[in-house]
């Protein structure tokens, strides 16, 4: 098998500099995205999947997002936050799908270099919002592997958009597993949370735990620990309906 290839950093990031200030933008709208080859690296410890490409689907989140994270399960978090390797896979191995997945490049007369930026980098934010490894991130921060079905929280995380980017993924403690698991586990089994004032909710939790946090080591917790305390203050909750709510708590 093959090495896993990347882009050199600064030419990543001439990329990302390229697209925001809509240079090349014609690049792509074509069946393959056109790079410079002699800015490619071999990542001697990655070794490069067979047929991930055609396993990804762009009408599935979930179904692509299992297939990343089980492509690539043995990378480091460290090499997870390498920039330049998710540009190189968005560019080059899996530009198909990412073009597919925001195909309004496709669309006669495009030219809009700030959708380029967020689609194809992540202009939105952190890494996150990048259309693939935000995916990876959502399956590495939510798989279970000692329980009988690791992706449990996966599959439930990939049922909201606004949980799996906004609610959850947008806050700190959505990379302490045993907190993400313990939040998932009182979401999954207190449906009446969840709905039309998730968002005032989510953020309440978050900063609840936030507060939390200022006085206790909460990553030396368990998932136990943040499942009861939600159900200590499931009523406290469910009166948060509105951004004043969650300020004035």
């Amino acid at each position: 098998m093959a090495l896993q290839r990347t882009f050199k950093e600064k030419y990543a990031n001439q990329l990302q500099y390229e697209a925001k200030h809509g240079i090349g933008i014609e690049r792509y709208t074509k069946p393959s995205f056109e790079y410079d080859p002699n800015q490619v690296l071999m990542i001697p410890t990655i070794e490069q999947p067979d047929g991930l490409l055609d396993s990804m689907d762009t009408s599935d989140d979930l179904k692509s997002a299992k297939k990343l994270y089980e492509a690539y399960s043995k990378i480091t978090p460290l090499q997870a936050s390498d920039e330049s390797f998710w540009t190189y896979l968005t560019h080059v191995d899996l530009f198909p799908y990412v073009q597919k997945r925001n195909d309004a490049v496709l669309e006669e007369g495009f030219n809009d270099a700030k959708y380029i930026d967020n689609y194809f980098f992540h202009g939105f934010g952190t890494l996150i919002y990048h259309p693939l490894a935000g995916l990876w991130w959502d399956v590495h921060c939510t798989i279970d592997k000692d329980a009988s079905d690791p992706y449990k929280y996966t599959d439930y995380l990939f049922k909201d958009y606004g949980l799996r980017v906004t609610y959850m993924g947008r806050y700190a403690l959505f990379r302490h597993k045993e907190e993400v698991f313990g939040i998932l586990d009182f979401l999954m089994k207190n449906e009446d949370v969840a709905g039309e004032h998730f968002r005032q909710r989510s953020r309440w939790i978050a900063q609840y735990f936030n507060k939390v946090g200022a006085v206790k080591q909460l990553r030396s917790l368990k998932r136990d620990f943040f499942y009861s305390e939600l159900v200590r203050l499931k009523d406290v909750i469910l009166s948060i309906k509105t951004d004043e709510d969650v300020k004035s708590y």
